[in-house]
């Protein structure tokens, strides 16, 4: 059961880095989400948190292989949000994500309340912190659409940089549950 959460924790770190050379990404997201996926296949009989995140990264692997080919100047992880068709195209991605998160770390939460460990309120505040850089994001979507360029970025760079750090905490507690398993 350890490897489920090192799967977890290499499908976070594929899908969190983007890392491409002229243009092909060599850490791609469907990879993630498929080492996501099959880490959670295998704790989804503890909780039924961990079944939703299961359904959320397989809905992530073909959400990323279709924006491959039917939406390819929208990245998942792109910045150029410029028009509300992009928005639209990009926000089910982002829920999709923000609900993968949030199995993760309420399955993590509801597995290990009681114990000794304390990864069950390790748990809560990662999940606190993530939903509200998420959530600040999402708030702030549309009205990016009216702000000039440069104002866009800098509001754009400090909700990421929230969520980032966000994940990077989710990636040290999906390592800690791992580390702590007992088989």
């Amino acid at each position: 059961m350890r490897s489920a959460w090192y799967r977890i924790l290499w499908g976070l770190l594929f899908v969190l880095i983007d890392l491409k050379v002229e243009m092909v990404d060599i850490l791609p997201d469907m990879l993630g989400y498929l080492l996501i996926a099959s880490g959670l296949w295998r704790l989804q009989r503890l909780n039924g948190y961990f079944r939703l995140g299961h359904l959320s990264a397989w809905l992530l692997l073909v959400w990323s292989a279709a924006s491959l080919f039917w939406f390819p100047e929208v990245a998942m992880g792109s910045v150029h949000m410029q028009s509300v068709k992009n928005l639209f195209i990009l926000l089910p991605a982002v829920l999709l994500h923000t609900a993968l998160i949030y199995g993760i770390c309420r399955g993590i939460q509801a597995h290990y309340t009681g114990t000794e460990s304390e990864l069950d309120r390790k748990a809560r505040f990662r999940l606190h912190l993530f939903m509200a850089g998420q959530l600040l994001l999402l708030i702030l979507y549309p009205f990016m659409l009216n702000l000039d360029w440069g104002d866009m970025m800098s509001v754009i760079f400090i909700c990421s940089l929230l969520v980032m750090v966000a994940e990077i905490t989710v990636l040290f507690l999906v390592r800690s549950a791992g580390g702590e398993w007992n088989e």
